[in-house]
C-alpha cells in the first residue's frame, strides 16, 4: 500500500506535499510496511522534548541531546533515505537528516526550509543568511561558510552560483530522495528495488512524462 499512499500524495502536482507521511511511504515501498502512527508518532515526541523552540535550539537538540548524526561509514546505503531507520538509528545522509528537522521544526511553528545545494543539502531560515548541516554538527553557518563547505566537497571544480541557497520545495525534495535512491539502485544493479524507485517516480507527472521509456523498463519485472 506504501506506493499507493505515496501516489496520492503527490499524484496532484501539488509543491507542498507532508514530507513526513510522504518520506515514510518512500521507506515503506522499499522495506515493507512502515507502521507510519509509530514514527510520527516520534517526530511529534521528539519536537515535544525540544526544550528551545528555534532553529538553533532544534539543531541542538537533535544533534547534541539526541545525538542524530551523518552516516559518514555507510554512506551509500540506501536505509539512509528511508526515514523510519534514521529515526530508529538516529543517522542518517544530510537530506533525511534535513526532512527530520524541518518536520520538527514544523510541529513547533518554527519556519525551516530545505536547501537543494548541489552536494550537500542543508537546511535553511527564511529571510535569513542561516544555515544547518546536521551530517557535520549543530552549528549554523552562512553563506561564506555553504560556499566552503560547496567548495571543499567538490574540490574548487565546480563554480559556486547563489542560487544553490535557495529554498527547495517539499515536492523538489522528495524526488532529489528518489534520485539519490535510484542512482544507489543502479550502482549496485539492484534491479528490484530500483523497480520499486521508478514505479515511485511514475507518480510523479513531471518525472513519469520524460521517463517512460527508464520507468516501463525497470518495472516490467514487477508487471
Amino acid at each position: 500500500m506504501s506506493r499507493e499512499a505515496f501516489a496520492g500524495l503527490v499524484g496532484d502536482g501539488r509543491a507542498e506535499v507532508p514530507l513526513d507521511e510522504t518520506s515514510l511511504a518512500i521507506a515503506g515501498a522499499l522495506r515493507g510496511p512502515v507502521d507510519e502512527v509509530e514514527w510520527l508518532a516520534v517526530l511529534d515526541q521528539i519536537a515535544a522534548d525540544c526544550p528551545t523552540p528555534t532553529a538553533d535550539g532544534i539543531a541542538r537538540h537533535l544533534v547534541d541531546q539526541l545525538a542524530f548524526e551523518g552516516n559518514e561509514r555507510n554512506y551509500y546505503d540506501w536505509r539512509n533515505s528511508c526515514l523510519d531507520h534514521v529515526l530508529a538509528l538516529r543517522t542518517g545522509i544530510p537530506i533525511t537528516l534535513a526532512v527530520v528537522m524541518i518536520e520538527v521544526g514544523r510541529r513547533l511553528g518554527v519556519p525551516l526550509v530545505g536547501i537543494g545545494m548541489p552536494s550537500h543539502f542543508l537546511v535553511g531560515v527564511p529571510g535569513k543568511d542561516t544555515f544547518f548541516d546536521l551530517f557535520n554538527g549543530s552549528a549554523p553557518i552562512d553563506a561564506a561558510g555553504a560556499k566552503d563547505l560547496f567548495a571543499a566537497l567538490t574540490g574548487g571544480r565546480v563554480p559556486w552560483d547563489d542560487a544553490f541557497l535557495h529554498a527547495t520545495s517539499e515536492r523538489q525534495i522528495v524526488i532529489r530522495m528518489l534520485n539519490n535512491l535510484r542512482s544507489i539502485f543502479v550502482g549496485n544493479h539492484d534491479e528490484l528495488r530500483l523497480a520499486i524507485v521508478m514505479q515511485l517516480r511514475a507518480a510523479l507527472p513531471e518525472l513519469q512524462s520524460r521517463e517512460v521509456d527508464e520507468i516501463d523498463n525497470a518495472t516490467a519485472m514487477l508487471n
